[in-house]
């Protein structure tokens, strides 16, 4: 009986809470079409198609290396087989639209992973480290980079947002952490837009050097703003590729969760890790409560991600149920 008051209680009180919490995952639209350089021929359109479905393979997959994976090249070379529309965008552009699920299947068949719609949300950060540079953390100094990371990120599917519209005070007390290189602080400033990883580009006589926590763990790089959402989209990739296209249902323990607030943290993160959907709550017993939620691919890629998660660690004194157990940090 207790524990079925816990359930209704933390259900109840929290329902407004979940109704209004935005997931830091994005639905990616438009994965499946890219604009290369054509025109309507039927040799010009093979052409399109051909250089088109590299630049898709690239940005379902989440590798870099797919565009030339010798494994692939029987599926480059069906491309006009996969393609379903052509569009012209400009004089010259060809906009190639492929059938998603039978690009899916091939690739799976051909030993590829597949990354789903389903993306994280990485809130980019631009700083200048001259002296006496304005604290604007959305990019405004620097409109040429910032619209080379969001072509980028378009490129490769990456979701990004901008921290636009922060009051003086956080914009001064943001921009002072992103100059120490404080990510931790930055990622939740990120939460605040929805995301749950930041990059981070601090521009200096030395170029561009970029750093990210989020999901996927935590990098480095010093380039062009091009090469760090080509690094962090594959580590994303890398992380939430998947060969099984399948959706399943998965039971998550976590321990710790003592009030409303600890529960609505707790599935706050379970739903802003990649692939994961429809987390709902199936059992609170005292401090530690169930839940069961769909995920698409592995679950040990979904354990990677959640012990990477700032709020969760493994529990190393649960029993081998075939749940995945956590802890829930304070």
């Amino acid at each position: 009986m207790k524990s079925m008051g816990l359930r209704k209680g933390l259900a109840l009180g929290l329902l407004g809470l979940l109704l209004c919490a935005a997931a830091a995952a994005t639905v990616v639209d438009g994965l499946y079409e890219a604009v290369v350089p054509g025109d309507a021929t039927e040799a010009g359109r093979a052409a399109a198609a051909s250089e088109a479905l590299k630049q898709v393979v690239v940005r379902v997959t989440g590798r870099r290396a797919a565009a030339t994976e010798p494994a692939l090249a029987p599926v480059y070379a069906s491309a006009p087989r996969f393609a379903q529309t052509f569009r012209t965008v400009a004089a010259g552009q060809v906009a190639v639209g492929f059938d998603a699920a039978a690009l899916d299947a091939a690739l799976l068949a051909a030993g590829q992973r597949v990354w789903p719609r389903d993306r994280p949300l990485t809130l980019v950060l631009l700083v200048s480290e001259a002296p006496g540079a304005p604290a604007n953390l959305a990019g405004a100094a620097d409109p040429d980079l910032r619209h080379e990371v969001d072509r980028a990120a378009q490129l490769r599917g990456l979701p990004v947002a901008w921290a636009g519209g922060l009051d003086a005070l956080t914009q001064q007390a943001r921009a002072g952490d992103a100059l120490a290189g404080r990510l931790e602080p930055l990622r939740a400033l990120a939460r605040d837009f929805g995301a749950d990883g930041v990059l981070l580009g601090r521009t200096g006589t030395g170029g561009i050097a970029w750093s990210w926590l989020g999901p996927a763990g935590a990098g480095t790089l010093v380039g062009s703003a091009t090469e760090a959402i080509d690094a962090l989209a594959d580590r994303y990739g890398t992380q939430f590729a998947t060969q099984d296209s399948s959706t399943g249902r998965l039971t998550v323990v976590i321990r710790g969760i003592r009030d409303l607030s600890a529960y609505a943290a707790a599935t706050q993160v379970l739903e802003s890790i990649g692939n994961v959907s429809d987390v709902a709550l199936e059992e609170a017993i005292g401090e530690t409560v169930s839940f069961r939620l769909s995920f698409t691919g592995d679950p040990e890629a979904l354990r990677q991600a959640a012990t990477q998660m700032a709020r969760l660690a493994p529990d190393g004194d649960a029993p081998a149920d075939g749940a995945l157990h956590f802890v829930l940090r304070p």
